[in-house]
């Protein structure tokens, strides 16, 4: 086994992983380009550091240069976050008669890289032939149109071993995948196994040390918890994870903080696979690991194919398995179509609207509600999410909560704030609102800085500092220099997780001024919970999710969202009175020492396990 690891302790990286083990890193490779050859090239345009993207894209975006390169230009383009550059590359490109294999290899890519309008612009007007049509396939396919996708496929005839054939039985898969009995139960019906008290095995997307998110922290926080409470607790990833994400260095298991993390790495060359078939595999692994490992129960984690080889799992082995629902991702991936701060508000609910009719969204989320139902029990965020999974039939009385959550430590920890300030230009006298958080569209954040522009306006100004990475930040940028707002704005990116909690405390206000959108309703964000541990104010947009966490305003101050003069007479409050402030910074406090630490979630955990028959007798 192992060695033993601290959470955060090391740095992994695709590229030294790759060049350690070149041989594996080719299959790999291999195995992207027969899969998914443009969502690939978006995956290698991301491993190109931020800061290099940024200093490369200009050079890259200069007219002769992007002429002789369209798809490095746009991929570099996007990863620098420079969405107007990349705008108007589209819009010169698509006016280009003589780059027609161009447009559509740039559309493709643009596509896989979530950014479908962008795409579409540059297949309009071409005359149709097979490769125009391969491309609209790919294009319907990204915008959850799997059946249209199919059809175009279709009606080219491919050729066994073709192209168009692999893209057919690619789409194909996805459908499988999808349906109601993606993994078909055993003839034989299960062969038992004997389950070892208390024994629990997550099954999660994606883990700590590669990834560190909201997602990945809270798996590993629950399972820390769990072993301080006598329970022992493993973690296994998804098949093929972390390999195939390019982590070809990935160990078949290790501890980290005394947690068991197992993965499901592929055996010999890797060879190309559709998402059920991937499920089947996925399955046959973690049958074999249960069957070593004699969990007590299954829990295993958003979104639905984890659910799904965790039921198959329990039909072949008879332990009983819990679903939680940390997220409703069919919506996240319908927010995420919604366009940028450049975008046309109603070209953005035109897109919306038909992405919600799309044949992807209505079976993912039939596909997630089959495995609630099918759960033994189900766990969730909070009561807002709980009301929509009681909503699509699962009884409220199998539903648990058990909220985002922070170490007990969090409460009474001083990070080190004022350094922050000092170590990205802050002034020291400023007023400080902001967030520290990805910078999705859904956020909300131009609403903050309009908010910022009306304080200034009016001769009260405070300092925007947003912390973190994500499509929408070159917007921001170029959002608040047409406000005027250059120096009262401070973008520093992401920063390292040993110093997101100094950002926080670098804050005087946290706001979340997130959009209403059927996702931000929904589910509540984890940055939010670490502020009020801090004892930082909370401003948040007055949605079911963030009323729940701020008892409709008794732990923080709710506005209406999308409504900067409603936000602006918020921080105005706050900027001018320190003693709410502190009185709400304590308020906020409270409500998190009281119901949102990790160990007091142990115990809901517990009960659950227990009302299951996965617990020693003597807890």
């Amino acid at each position: 086994m192992a060695t033993t690891q601290p959470a955060g302790s090391r740095r992994r990286g695709r590229i030294g992983g790759a060049l350690r083990h070149p041989v594996r890193a080719a299959r790999v490779l291999a195995a992207w380009y027969r899969d998914d050859p443009d969502r690939l090239a978006v995956v290698v345009s991301q491993l190109l550091p931020a800061p290099v993207a940024r200093r490369v894209a200009p050079v890259l975006q200069q007219a002769p240069v992007r002429r002789l390169a369209p798809v490095s230009s746009v991929l570099v383009g996007l990863r620098a976050g420079r969405a107007e550059s990349v705008a108007d590359q589209v819009e010169q490109l698509s006016h280009r008669s003589s780059a027609r294999s161009a447009r559509l290899r740039t559309a493709v890519v643009l596509a896989a890289a979530e950014r479908p309008r962008e795409a579409a612009v540059l297949i309009a007007g071409l005359d149709p032939d097979p490769a125009v049509e391969i491309a609209k396939a790919k294009l319907d396919y990204r915008a959850g149109q799997l059946g249209a996708a199919i059809e175009r496929v279709l009606a080219l005839d491919p050729a066994d071993g073709s192209a168009g054939a692999r893209l057919l039985a690619r789409y194909r898969s996805e459908l499988a995948a999808l349906s109601p009995t993606p993994v078909p139960a055993p003839p034989g019906g299960p062969d038992p196994v004997e389950r070892t008290p208390g024994r629990i095995l997550h099954l999660v997307t994606n883990a700590l040390p590669y990834v560190s998110a909201g997602y990945t922290v809270r798996t590993h926080r629950i399972a820390t918890a769990q072993r301080a409470r006598g329970l022992d607790p493993h973690v296994v990833t998804a098949w093929g994870w972390p390999a195939l994400q390019g982590y070809v260095a990935a160990a078949p298991e290790e501890s980290i903080d005394g947690v068991w993390y197992h993965r499901l790495l592929p055996d010999g060359a890797i060879a190309a696979a559709g998402t059920d078939a991937r499920l089947s595999q996925a399955v046959t692994a973690t049958t074999r690991l249960v069957r070593g490992l004699h969990p007590a129960v299954l829990h295993a984690a958003s979104d639905h194919r984890n659910g799904t080889v965790a039921l198959a799992v329990r039909d072949r082995t008879g332990v009983p398995m819990v679903y939680e629902v940390r997220g409703f991702l069919e919506e996240t991936w319908l927010a995420r179509l919604g366009g940028s701060t450049a975008g046309s508000a109603a070209a953005d609910a035109a897109a919306a609207e038909a992405a919600a009719a799309s044949p992807r969204y209505e079976l993912a989320r039939a596909r997630e509600t089959a495995v609630m139902r099918s759960a033994d029990a189900v766990v969730t965020l909070s009561a807002t999410m709980r009301s929509e999974i009681v909503a699509r039939g699962v009884p409220a009385e199998r539903v648990a909560l058990a909220p985002n959550a922070v170490d007990a430590a969090l409460l009474t920890a001083r990070p080190d704030g004022a350094g922050f300030r000092r170590s990205v230009g802050l002034p020291a006298d400023a007023i400080v609102v902001g967030s520290v958080s990805t910078l999705n569209r859904y956020e909300g954040f131009a609403t903050l800085l309009d908010a910022a522009a009306l304080l200034r306006d009016a001769g009260g100004p405070v300092h925007v500092l947003l912390v973190g990475d994500g499509p929408e930040r070159a917007g921001l940028a170029r959002l608040a220099a047409s406000l005027g707002l250059a120096d009262l704005v401070t973008l520093p990116g992401r920063v390292p997780a040993e110093r997101a909690l100094a950002a926080h405390a670098a804050l005087d206000v946290f706001v979340v001024p997130r959009t209403d959108v059927r996702v931000t309703r929904l589910v509540t964000p984890l940055k939010p919970v670490e502020a009020m541990a801090l004892g930082r104010p909370v401003v948040a947009s007055q949605l079911p999710a963030l009323a729940e966490l701020l008892e409709d305003g008794a732990a923080g101050v709710l506005v209406p969202p999308d409504d900067p003069v409603a936000l602006a007479t918020a921080l105005a409050e706050f900027r001018d009175d320190p003693t709410t402030r502190e009185r709400l910074g304590t308020a906020g406090r409270d409500v998190i020492a009281a119901s949102r630490t990790w160990d007091r979630i142990a115990y809901t955990y517990r009960d659950l396990y227990a009302q299951l028959d996965a617990l020693p007798s003597r807890t």
